[in-house]
């Protein structure tokens, strides 16, 4: 399989996290691995780089410009590099011709041979679907019937999108279209792709919406179908999509899957990262146990 995923230095740690699960579900798998990012710290990816070595055996380093970008609009908790998908056709080695790309705030829970090995019947994308359908066709000004992909979990035909020129006709519609991009270059793929991907069983990225993160959705929506009542029961990508306390490395995150990110990160060399927003308290106390550990290590 050849896995895509890109990364600013805020993402280092959650990268090695993903893959590590990755891993850790695909043991026989042969992985080849490819990070995009921009100039990182030097010591984070040193010991990204280092960890990654004792459990993986091919993986590349790209660094991108990303004045490439500059015309693309960036707010809320994302950075320039969530548009880092759009470089792909023109950064990656030209002998490959399909890739799985997978966003760092996921953790792996099942092989994805069989999402690998799928039949795309031609479309330059397989993805799931995204919730309120509706809402972003009208946004973007799509098609009644087309429909609206998550980004996070994308298998690409990459030869299809080498010749579409996705960039040049990415800055091109957010140029126009700026005031548009809630969800930045995933609203530029979807205008790009329009009715032609294929979608596959929502368990291959199953988004936070589906455990109760956002009550309102599945309220509105009359409780959730029977593909995203599978999808919880059994998911093979547990997706942390969202800002703020949607990601499990944040104190207050309610996801009840978000143990499994924090048991992965035990294992890496990012196990003593503090969360997110700690109150003061618990902060004290997390200090306080750190300390007792410490000493009680110092004399054994």
């Amino acid at each position: 399989m050849n896995i895509v995923c890109t990364i600013d230095s805020n993402y280092i740690r959650h990268c090695a996290v993903m893959l590590r699960s990755l891993r850790d579900h695909n043991p026989s798998s042969e992985l080849n691995i490819y990070i995009i990012h921009e100039a990182l710290d030097a010591d984070e990816r040193a010991k990204l780089c280092g960890y990654l070595g004792t459990f993986l055996h091919s993986t590349s380093f790209i660094q991108v410009d990303p004045s490439l970008l500059t015309d693309f609009p960036v707010f809320g908790h994302i950075s320039i590099a969530t548009y880092f998908r759009l470089l792909i056709p023109l950064v990656l080695p030209p002998v490959l011709s399909r890739i799985l790309f997978l966003d760092s705030d996921i953790v792996i829970n099942d092989s994805l041979e069989d999402l690998w090995n799928i039949d795309m019947e031609g479309c330059p994308v397989t993805a799931v679907t995204d919730r309120n359908l509706e809402m972003q066709r009208q946004r973007l000004g799509m098609a009644d019937d087309s429909p609206y992909f998550n980004a996070g979990v994308m298998l690409i035909d990459l030869e299809q999108w080498r010749n579409e020129d996705i960039l040049s006709r990415g800055i091109q519609f957010a140029a126009s279209n700026a005031d548009k991009l809630n969800n930045w270059d995933q609203d530029v793929l979807n205008h790009l792709f329009e009715s032609r991907v294929k979608l596959v069983h929502q368990r291959w990225n199953a988004m936070s919406h589906l455990w109760g993160l956002d009550p309102a959705w599945i309220e509105a929506q009359g409780g959730l179908s029977e593909e995203e009542q599978e999808a919880i029961g059994n998911p093979a990508v547990i997706h942390f999509a969202g800002g703020g306390f949607a990601k499990p490395w944040n104190y207050n995150c309610p996801h009840p899957r978000k143990d499994d990110y924090r048991h992965a990160l035990s294992r890496t060399p990012w196990a003593d990262a503090p969360l997110e927003d700690i109150p003061q308290p618990a902060r004290n106390g997390l200090m306080r146990r750190a300390i007792r550990k410490a000493i009680g290590l110092l004399s054994s």
